[in-house]
């Protein structure tokens, strides 16, 4: 008999009314329907059920008497119901002796139809109870198929994770990529014990206890197992489970090893809820609150580092990222986009830096990456992990992502402000889509040239007349005088390149300089002239969804 949780046992469970119903006609009932489901439970002819309040029992091969006695045994451990083989003719399959075994046990009764396989039957009701448990009743598990789905689509691979007693805690949707192997471990919720003996022979779970090693497992076709590559979950010297990726057909993606590093580092806070029976559904959503509230400064940072696993004395760099969606009007596929980009970065993040954090602001998603003051992490270093990680997100999303490596905070309560040069930097990275990533210190003077701006904006009275006059000129006779004089000054007056930009011929730009000269009664020999027709040019471009910058 194999437990697979998905979810709390108390009375907050899916029901089996509610169960039924999004099942459909396939699920047959009998018996009562009000009751909460908190597990599901594998069972085969011959196990012993015992303690399953709450339980929804698969009798996976009971057939006839076996199934009678599964449904009894499963009403005195105190399940809510069991699901049996539905194949009409055969004997056992909802028959009136088994209704009525149910009946007197008092216990509810699902009859599988013969079309359905039992890991479909299970998937689905899987499904079920984790859109139950997204109403307010999940526990650590949804997490966990969510990190597993993750970890799915960064390496192309089928993942699983375990616990440490290999029971199958949660894995990845499959299709037509799993193997045997796979398909038994999912239906049994465990890893059959004859790949286990070969696992213990090569040491496999030797070394995947010890460090961080992700081990490499040759297949067995003897047992329907392809390749598989292996990392433990492991936390404070105590094993508390594993991470699996199988491969599939088209084979691994080249940073399977980093990706599925970062997957172990997350899981390990959950499954120590796991280990010590926890309040993980509490825990998770506080440490995203209190990652949130370390990042715009809601929270006194001292008394949350120790709390979030931080050295107070550490300092911590900050990456922004933005998926650059067009705006669709529809605010909750936005949402659950940024959501998907989250765990995303939180995957890679944790590969990168065990205690980094990631959390939502201002529509936008943030790495908080801590470290030792002593030795920060390089720019070039964290510029080339954020590239990286866009490169993926770009793939995997299908948006023009951006990221800014927003700088370091000294301390963690500077978070916020660096934070915030982050948001800054990556409004202004918004006018070069083709750039993926760029730092604070690279954008410093556009940033600086657009808060001159801004403060220009808000004071109409700083301007230069003559400029004023040549603005008026091109509205009243539709020339180009302003827009020539701005990229002939940003191009240091080279002539050859600003006239191929407007596509006109190099003495055409001469007369239009030297006549939008003349007009504004400037000195561009004069470098104060030069850079207020400068500012103020860029100024005046500025209209609706235009920028004052060039190319912008």
């Amino acid at each position: 008999m194999n437990t697979a949780g998905i979810g709390g046992t108390d009375a907050t469970g899916t029901s089996l009314r509610r169960l039924a119903d999004a099942l459909g006609t396939e699920m047959m009932w009998a018996g009562a329907r009000d009751r909460p489901i908190g597990e599901v439970v594998i069972a085969e002819p011959g196990d012993v059920l015992a303690d399953l309040p709450g339980a929804l029992v698969l009798a996976v091969g009971a057939r006839g008497a076996d199934a009678i006695t599964v449904v009894r045994s499963a009403a005195e451990a105190g399940a809510a119901a069991v699901a049996v083989r539905a194949a009409p003719g055969e004997d056992g399959a909802l028959t009136p002796q088994v209704k009525a075994a149910a009946e007197r046990a008092g216990i509810a009764l699902m009859g599988i139809a013969a079309s359905v396989r039992w890991d479909r039957a299970e998937a689905d009701i899987r499904g079920v109870l984790e859109r139950g448990a997204a109403d307010g009743t999940s526990g650590h598990r949804g997490d966990l198929f969510s990190l597993a789905q993750t970890v799915a689509t960064l390496t192309r691979g089928v993942v699983s994770i375990e616990d440490a007693a290999h029971r199958v805690l949660a894995y990845s949707d499959s299709g037509d990529e799993a193997d045997e192997l796979r398909r038994r471990s999912i239906l049994g919720r465990t890893c059959p014990e004859p790949y286990l003996a070969h696992l213990r022979q090569w040491g496999v779970y030797r070394r995947a206890r010890t460090g961080e090693e992700v081990v490499d497992v040759e297949e067995l076709p003897e047992m329907g197992a392809r390749r598989r590559m292996v990392i433990g979950i492991n936390a404070a010297g105590r094993p508390l489970g594993t991470v699996w990726v199988q491969e599939g057909t088209r084979g691994l993606a080249g940073r399977t090893e980093e990706v599925m590093r970062g997957a172990a580092r997350l899981a390990a806070s959950q499954l120590v809820d796991h280990w010590f029976q926890g309040d993980p559904g509490a825990r998770l959503p506080s440490r995203a609150g209190l990652a949130h509230g370390l990042l715009t400064g809601r929270f006194n940072s001292g008394a949350l580092a120790a709390h979030l696993g931080i050295a107070p004395n550490a300092s911590a760099t900050v990456v922004a990222f933005d998926l650059r969606e067009p705006e669709s009007g529809d605010a909750v596929s936005q949402d659950a986009r940024r959501a998907e980009a989250a765990e995303i970065i939180s995957v890679h993040a944790a590969s990168y830096r065990r205690s980094a954090m990631v959390a939502q602001a201002c529509g936008q998603v943030y790495a908080m990456l801590p470290e030792r003051a002593a030795a920060p992490s390089s720019e070039g270093l964290l510029t080339r992990w954020a590239e990286d990680l866009v490169s993926a997100l770009r793939h995997h999303l299908r948006t023009p992502v951006q990221a800014v490596v927003a700088g370091t905070a000294p301390r963690l309560d500077d978070i916020p402000a660096v934070k915030l040069r982050g948001h800054h930097g990556l409004q202004v990275l918004a006018r070069t889509p083709e750039r993926q990533v760029a730092t604070h210190t690279a954008l410093t003077a556009s940033l600086m040239v657009r808060d001159v701006l801004g403060l220009l904006d808000r004071h109409s009275e700083i301007r230069h007349p003559g400029l004023d006059v040549l603005a008026r000129h091109d509205d009243a006779h539709g020339t180009e005088m302003c827009r020539s004089l701005l990229l002939y000054l940003d191009a240091f007056g080279d002539v050859g390149r600003v006239a191929k930009d407007l596509n006109v011929h190099p003495n055409t730009l001469r007369y239009r300089v030297r006549k939008a000269v003349a007009l504004a009664g400037l000195d561009l020999d004069d470098p104060e002239h030069r850079i207020a027709a400068m500012l103020q040019l860029r100024l005046s471009r500025e209209e609706p969804g235009t920028s004052p910058f060039p190319g912008g």
